[in-house]
C-alpha cells in the first residue's frame, strides 16, 4: 500500500459529492491580511457543507505542508480539534514568497485522511492572495 491509496481527494471515486465537500480541506491564501502586513494560510474542512463534529464522527486534525521554490517540503504546522469544535485553522507565514505550493491534510476518524493542494504562481506571490476558486478563475492554478 502506498500513500496515494490512503489519502482521499476530490478525485476519489469511491465517495459521493457530499462526502467530498464535507472532508476536503479548503485552502485560502490571505496576503497582507487586514492590511496588517502579515500573510496567512487559512484551512477549513466543510466550508460549504458542514462536517459533523461529534464524539463519534469528527475531523481530528489539519496539517499544512508547503513546497519551496527549491522543491523542499516543509511542515508548516498541525492543529488538533476536539469533538464539538470547528475544523478551521489559520497558519501565519513568515515569508510567503519562498513557497510555490501548499498541501493540507485533514483526518476524519470515520472516513480517513483527505488532502487538497494549491499551486502558487509567481503573480500571486506578488498580489493580494486568493481563494481556491478565485485562483482557478484568474488562472493562478491549483
Amino acid at each position: 500500500m502506498n500513500s496515494s491509496e490512503i489519502m482521499k481527494n476530490d478525485r476519489s471515486h469511491k465517495y459521493d459529492y457530499q462526502s467530498k465537500e464535507r472532508h476536503i480541506p479548503s485552502i485560502e491564501v490571505l496576503k497582507n491580511h487586514g492590511n496588517s502586513g502579515k500573510d496567512y494560510i487559512h484551512v477549513v474542512v466543510g466550508e460549504n457543507l458542514k462536517h459533523p463534529n461529534s464524539l463519534q464522527h469528527q475531523i481530528q486534525w489539519i496539517e499544512l505542508y508547503a513546497r519551496t521554490k527549491m522543491l523542499n517540503t516543509i511542515k508548516i504546522g498541525r492543529v488538533n480539534f476536539a469533538p464539538g469544535t470547528s475544523p478551521d485553522a489559520l497558519f501565519r507565514l513568515v515569508y510567503f514568497g519562498k513557497y510555490r505550493e501548499f498541501c493540507a491534510l485533514a483526518y476524519c476518524n470515520v472516513h480517513g485522511l483527505w488532502q487538497n493542494c494549491i499551486e502558487i504562481r509567481e503573480e500571486l506571490r506578488l498580489t493580494a492572495g486568493c481563494r481556491r476558486e478565485k485562483c482557478l478563475q484568474e488562472g493562478f492554478g491549483v
